[in-house]
């Protein structure tokens, strides 16, 4: 129902391997109620104002449930989370350090509110964050990103996963396909 073509069933992976799938390979799994999905290039489809073709297949498969992507990569501070409700995207943020910010949509969530309060506007209208550690030298929202990430992951499992070593130890049914359902159809 997803749309992948030709699947084929393949060993299955803890999620420390499944959460970075080859781009012909989809890993399957169920977590504190949650169902993630681990596909190539999904994410991406949700960093966009308006809901991409891709979301609406979802939101047409699960029109009950808050979905939510969530991407990263640390290499270019890559960082990006989405979440629909109801049918509506609620939220959006993505960015990296080649772009900067390049989404911000919706009102931010309690999850981000602890990060955003360590934060200013400077003259020119470039967000940065300012910690403790380092009250000197601010830090750009790209360079953050993944703090954000890691709280919105939160949302749902309670959790950080990066940290979370009974999420990292869950098994994902992997499988094979022959046509991605979820090619990257948008501009970012």
């Amino acid at each position: 129902k997803l749309g992948f073509e030709n699947l084929k069933k393949i060993e299955n992976q803890y999620f420390d391997s499944a959460m970075y799938p080859d781009n012909d390979k989809v890993f399957l799994g169920m977590y504190k109620n949650n169902l993630i999905i681990c596909a190539d290039n999904l994410p991406l489809n949700f960093f966009d104002k308006d809901i991409s073709d891709t979301e609406k297949k979802l939101i047409e498969l699960f029109p009950k449930s808050e979905i939510c992507a969530v991407s990263l990569q640390s290499t270019i501070n890559h960082f990006g989370f989405a979440i629909i409700r109801n049918g509506e995207k609620i939220r959006a943020k993505a960015g990296d350090a080649d772009l900067g910010t390049i989404l911000d949509v919706g009102e931010p969530l309690e999850q981000e509110k602890e990060l955003l309060s360590k934060s200013k506007i400077d003259k020119d209208g470039q967000r940065l964050y300012y910690f403790d550690d380092n009250i000197d030298e601010p830090y750009l929202e790209n360079q953050v990103g993944e703090n954000f990430v890691f709280e919105i992951f939160k949302r749902y499992t309670g959790e950080s996963f990066d940290s979370d070593d009974e999420l990292l130890d869950t098994v994902f049914e992997g499988f094979t396909f022959s046509k991605n359902a979820f090619s990257f159809d948008n501009h970012f």
